[in-house]
Formats: structure tokens, C-alpha cells, sequence
């Protein structure tokens, strides 16, 4: 990617990107990756987003301004460990399982590369819903699923 697509798209400034192409500075690895990287890809990966139908269910009885973002899905998702979780993440892993209820909606999550089914199923088991008689059902879709993978 050339440098202007670079502060454009990241939006980093022209000044930090030129220190950090000085092969010295501490984020000069940084600077080769985005200097290499495919400005299409980089876009893709930038604007992965949920589908719409989903984000929906998940802000279903939210008021509007705590409604759940893109991007807080996604950095959910990204932790390894369910204790890792903040309270707002853990509120809206709570709003997943019990929102998303059916095989279908979990392979949108899957499809939409939100998340992998171990990946949730780690969350899940790391939660007090795993606990819950009420959530056994949810943790058969969730564990029936890996065993056909």
C-alpha cells in the first residue's frame, strides 16, 4: 500500500508514518507491514462488519445509546478468556446466548467470521451460563456442533 493510501485508510499522519519508516524506531516492523499489505485487503479487514439482521437481535430492548457496536462485538469476541471480559462485554455475551437460540443464527456468527465455534464455546464454558440447567440445551447446539467439525 502506498503511503498516502496508508494515512488515508488508518488514518495516521503523514509525519508519524515517515518516522516509523526509519528502519531505528521502535515501529518500523509496523511500517513494513502496512507498507506491504494489499490496500483491498486492508479495507476488508477494517470494515469486517455483523450482519445487520444480528446486530439487531443483540440491541433488541437497548436504548439507543447503549446499543452495542460493531466493533465491541468484535473485541468481544477477541478475548480468549470470559474473565478477560468487561461488564459491557460481559452484558452483551450475555445478550448472545440468549439472543442468538438457534443453529442458524450461530452460523452466521460462524459464516461472518465473528467468532469460531471453539472460540465461543471457551467463552461459554468460562461463563455462568455454562452453569445453568436453563443454558444446557444452548451448550448441546454449541458442543454438537464441534463434534461434527
Amino acid at each position: 500500500m502506498q503511503e498516502t493510501e496508508a494515512f488515508r485508510l488508518l488514518n495516521i499522519p503523514r509525519s508519524t508514518l515517515k518516522e516509523w519508516s526509519k528502519p531505528q524506531h521502535a515501529k518500523h516492523k509496523l511500517y513494513l507491514l502496512i507498507k506491504n499489505t494489499d490496500t483491498k485487503r486492508a479495507l476488508q479487514a477494517i470494515t469486517q462488519s455483523i450482519p445487520a439482521s444480528l446486530l439487531t437481535r443483540l440491541n433488541r430492548n437497548i436504548k439507543e445509546e447503549e446499543q452495542f457496536k460493531n466493533d465491541e462485538i468484535f473485541k468481544l469476541f477477541s478475548k480468549k478468556s470470559y474473565a478477560k471480559l468487561t461488564m459491557r462485554e460481559r452484558v452483551a455475551f450475555a445478550k448472545v446466548v440468549r439472543e442468538v437460540d438457534t443453529y442458524e443464527l450461530l452460523q452466521e456468527f460462524y459464516a461472518h467470521k465473528i467468532t469460531t465455534q471453539k472460540a465461543f464455546l471457551h467463552l461459554f464454558h468460562g461463563s455462568p451460563f455454562a452453569k445453568l440447567d436453563a443454558f444446557s440445551s444452548f451448550e448441546e447446539i454449541l458442543t454438537h456442533e464441534i463434534a461434527h467439525v
